[in-house]
């Protein structure tokens, strides 16, 4: 444990009674801080100790800044303020036996899959005699959980077995032990250059409200876009099922980078912090996402880029990069250790989003759909084919959005296959072109289905020489939900 005096001394700051018509605050210096969370007026940040060159977890709240009496640790924390079970403040962060490698350049978090032997543990942010404790419902003893949130007692977490590629997002409601599988995310193909150990999945960022989690998914190596890791963000709803892509985020190899993060899943439009350069020029957005409808706002930060963003209720604290951006990879977990940066704490009103034009979100990477966990599974097919089944139903959301169907097929000798769509109203069309090579992994078409509720039959027709095999899936789209 330490004790508040063993860090640098610290800004003691009243803040005023805003005027009304103030739209931002500056609350507080904020040089060396990184990973800024809040709930009910409490912001918590990970700050770097010059003393011991280790991060520590401090605390604005009612223009006081403290250090929490949280050991210190080699990465900044993956903290989550939330609500316990009773409605009140808390905070939640892993602690690890081998912390993860230290962040640099526009990544917003440590790399948790990394991490090895952590457990989840909380610490109270209201009351007297406040005391960390580990949170056993999501601790095991033989892998390692980290980027924990907590709404209303229920706690969500990434679960990864030490040196594993790929985690599990898993939530236990409030009140049970009884663990709950969530969304995950894509999984990208990995044709060449593919070692052990190369290829990974990590959940970056998490946050949970009422209903849904929305969370930054990191993918690195194999067959991804750009200089070789990419971040996704989703949001998935805390009864299960497929999560919903809302942005993604890639730096480019010649020139300009995109990148969500800090998102809040506290409402919906869950609402996130989108940094991006088409080439030398970084600009930072407060944004939303409809997580049922797709659509999108989005409002420029005030003042300057935005290294991270939290939001509770109407406001949105966030760390304002001050000083020369163009010295500062920003939105990254270690933007404001740059001197260049003079960051600032900063309270803003929740902006006016301007609506943005309707994109479809996908992830840039080239992904495997069977193991990206959608409900695509390969089927034995007729003439020694394996075809792509694609799942009964797909989800509705986002509903403004087309939703994809994927068809493919693989095969060892020579053969043809012709794939069928037929719609309820009986219109049969073809989807893609004729295939004439086996796709031992990738896809060969797609089709769209248009709207909520629509459905179609998919037919693969195949041929070898004077032979013919047919096989049929039905396919449908969730309704759209009611309001």
């Amino acid at each position: 444990m330490i004790r508040p005096r063993q860090l640098a001394p610290l800004l003691l700051l009243a803040v005023l009674a805003p005027p009304a018509q103030a739209a931002d605050i500056v609350l507080a210096p904020a040089a060396n801080t990184s990973a800024i969370t809040a709930y009910g007026g409490h912001v918590v940040l990970s700050r770097l100790d010059p003393a011991t060159n280790r991060w520590a977890l401090v605390r604005w709240h009612d223009g006081v800044v403290d250090a929490l009496p949280v050991t210190q640790r080699s990465v900044p924390f993956d903290a989550d303020a939330g609500s316990d079970a009773t409605g009140n403040p808390v905070v939640v962060y892993s602690r690890c036996a081998t912390e993860p490698p230290a962040v640099s350049g526009l990544a917003p978090s440590p790399e948790w899959q990394l991490a090895r032997g952590c457990d989840v543990y909380a610490y109270p942010l209201t009351g007297t005699g406040a005391q960390e404790h580990k949170l056993t419902t999501a601790s095991s003893a033989s892998q390692s959980e980290t980027t924990p949130s907590m709404w209303r007692g229920g706690v969500a977490f990434a679960r990864h077995a030490d040196g594993g590629a790929t985690p599990k997002l898993l939530y236990v409601p409030a009140g049970s032990s009884k663990l709950r599988r969530l969304g995950g995310g894509a999984i990208q193909t990995c044709a060449s250059m593919c070692g052990p150990g190369s290829v990974r999945r990590s959940v970056d960022q998490l946050d949970i409200g009422p209903s849904r989690a929305a969370y930054v998914w990191r993918m690195t190596g194999g067959n991804v876009y750009g200089v070789g890791a990419i971040w996704n963000l989703y949001a998935a709803s805390l009864k299960g099922g497929q999560p919903t892509p809302l942005d993604s985020g890639v730096i480019s190899g010649a020139c300009g980078f995109s990148l969500p993060s800090s998102a809040s899943a506290r409402s919906n439009p869950i609402r996130y912090l989108d940094a991006g350069a088409e080439c030398d020029t970084t600009e930072t957005n407060f944004t939303r996402a409809d997580a049922v409808t797709g659509l999108h706002g989005a409002a420029p930060t005030p003042g300057g880029l935005a290294a991270g963003a939290a939001y509770d209720g109407d406001t949105v604290y966030w760390l304002r990069v001050a000083g020369n951006p163009s010295e500062v990879p920003v939105p990254g977990a270690a933007s404001c250790t740059f001197a260049a940066a003079r960051c600032e704490l900063v309270a803003s009103s929740l902006p006016a989003f301007a609506d943005q034009p309707l994109r479809h979100q996908g992830s840039p990477s080239d992904d495997d759909i069977v193991r990206s966990g959608v409900g695509y599974p390969w089927d034995r097919g007729p003439l020694g084919t394996t075809l792509l089944r694609p799942p009964a139903r797909v989800p509705c959301a986002p509903s403004l959005q087309a939703a994809y169907v994927y068809t493919s097929a693989r095969w060892s000798a020579k053969r043809t296959v012709r794939t069928l769509r037929r719609d309820a109203g009986g219109r049969v069309r073809q989807i893609g072109s004729l295939q004439t090579r086996s796709r031992p992994m990738g896809v060969n078409a797609i089709t769209k289905l248009l709207r909520c509720g629509d459905s179609i039959r998919v037919t693969y027709i195949v041929k070898k020489g004077s032979l013919t095999g047919r096989m049929s899936f039905s396919v449908a789209r969730s309704p759209e939900p009611k309001a």
